[in-house]
């Protein structure tokens, strides 16, 4: 198992995470071209609130039907392998087999400062979770373990979800309005971009509040 950290130290995420939304996150990709960077709208937050932010940390599920000898190797090696800013990533293609999360795994990965957690599967754990303030991404939930129903077999991979490639070290931002992906090479930009485009907005704000019609604000700072 590949437990390569990818995780990228040139960016404050405690400061970004003030700036950053996905639909600011999503706007500035379609004005560079990448419009196919937003999962499915089911795809949400199922605890915590604010921004989940944090750099992809991908795994490589595989379907079983029995009780291992030994259970959760893989998804023990790839909890000890995430770090700090990552955002630990399962795709299961929609099977909804199990819950791909929990509170226990949410506890182990809140103490090293892991960013959060998103699947396109089932989650469990809801309440615990809540309290604690993880940021989860589900589908729904499902109260079934992934014990003999799934094995991680490989981690810090490249995934698919919804038709969106997500390789290790993609930017990830998640909030209320859904969860988009910035390939890594495009980190920079779209950070220099979206803090562009931020203030933008907060002109754009302040001058209608003061008075500006709609049209003219967006004439002048050209945002909306």
């Amino acid at each position: 198992m590949n437990s390569t950290n990818s995780a990228s130290p040139s960016h404050d995420l405690v400061r970004l995470r003030t700036i950053f939304g996905a639909a600011l996150t999503s706007d500035v990709l379609d004005h560079l071209g990448y419009r196919n960077q937003v999962l499915k709208s089911d795809v949400s937050m199922i605890s915590g609130d604010g921004v989940m932010m944090g750099y992809a940390f991908p795994v490589r599920l595989e379907v079983v039907d029995t009780y291992p000898e030994v259970p959760y190797v893989g998804l023990l090696a790839a909890l000890d392998a995430i770090q700090k800013d990552q955002v630990y990533v399962t795709p299961s293609s929609r099977m909804k087999r199990a819950a791909l999360w929990g509170e226990l795994l949410s506890t182990a990965c809140a103490f090293k400062g892991v960013a959060g957690a998103l699947t396109d599967g089932p989650v469990r754990d809801v309440t615990r979770m809540r309290a604690m303030g993880f940021k989860v991404f589900g589908v729904e939930t499902d109260p079934t373990d992934i014990n003999s129903r799934y094995e991680v077999v490989e981690h810090n991979v490249q995934a698919v979800i919804d038709g969106v490639t997500i390789n290790p070290g993609d930017l990830i931002v998640g909030d209320v309005d859904g969860v988009v992906v910035i390939p890594q090479h495009m980190i920079d930009i779209v950070v220099a971009k979206v803090e562009e485009k931020n203030s933008g907005e907060s002109d754009f704000r302040k001058a209608v509040r003061e008075g500006m019609a709609p049209s003219a604000a967006f004439a002048k700072f050209g945002v909306l």
